[in-house]
């Protein structure tokens, strides 16, 4: 139910900003624009360069998890096959097929953390330069136009094709790069027990929203 009021609320702003500001442009002359960060980046060429090379990273860290993931897979297929053989009734006070099971999918788990933590702060890394170069041709772009008020464009319901900024920062960006380095950063397998306290911080303020 949060989540629905949080995405009506959004909604509802997005009307608000889009409407106030069409008026206040109309009567007021002031200069008002619409930007979507997301897009923007998806978009530029360095966008897509970074998640060529994201995916090519993922392909690889699968290759190198291999080793690991094989054996488990044989575990997993094993002890499917002795459960299947054995009753319910049976089934409940096997606890060591319960904890054969428990340990595989703690391993596997803890496989797709590492390489999903891996993926993120490489991205993050490679995407340090590129939200440089995206802030300064945002504020280019506000500068050449003369504009007053930038709206975001995830917030904003309605816009015409004038007040989207988007492309023009988009020609900025691809003018300012194309590429940029994409170099694995290789984490830690475990999170610490000050990481671990942080995550879980995190998913209880996400429940509670």
């Amino acid at each position: 139910m949060k989540t629905l009021l949080s995405t009506l609320s959004l909604a509802l702003i997005g009307v608000f900003f889009s409407q106030s500001a069409m008026a206040q442009s109309s009567t007021t002359g002031t200069n008002i624009a619409v930007i979507s960060q997301e897009l923007s980046l998806a978009k530029s060429k360095v966008g897509v360069y970074v998640a060529e090379q994201l995916a090519a990273l993922d392909k690889s860290i699968d290759t190198e998890f291999e080793g690991e993931l094989a054996p488990l897979r044989t575990q997993a297929q094993q002890l499917n096959a002795e459960i299947s053989a054995l009753s319910p009734e049976t089934i409940r006070t096997r606890t060591d097929l319960q904890r054969r099971g428990q340990e595989i999918r703690v391993k596997l788990s803890e496989l797709a953390d590492w390489k999903q933590r891996q993926m993120e702060a490489t991205r993050q890394q490679a995407l340090t330069p590129v939200l440089e170069a995206y802030q300064k041709a945002v504020n280019g772009v506000i500068k050449e136009r003369n504009i007053q008020i930038l709206l975001p464009g995830e917030a904003t319901l309605f816009r015409t094709s004038t007040a989207d900024i988007t492309e023009a920062v988009v020609g900025k960006i691809d003018a300012a790069m194309t590429t940029t380095p994409v170099n694995r950063v290789r984490v830690p397998r475990k999170l610490t027990a000050e990481q671990q306290q942080r995550r879980m911080q995190a998913a209880q303020r996400a429940q509670g929203r």
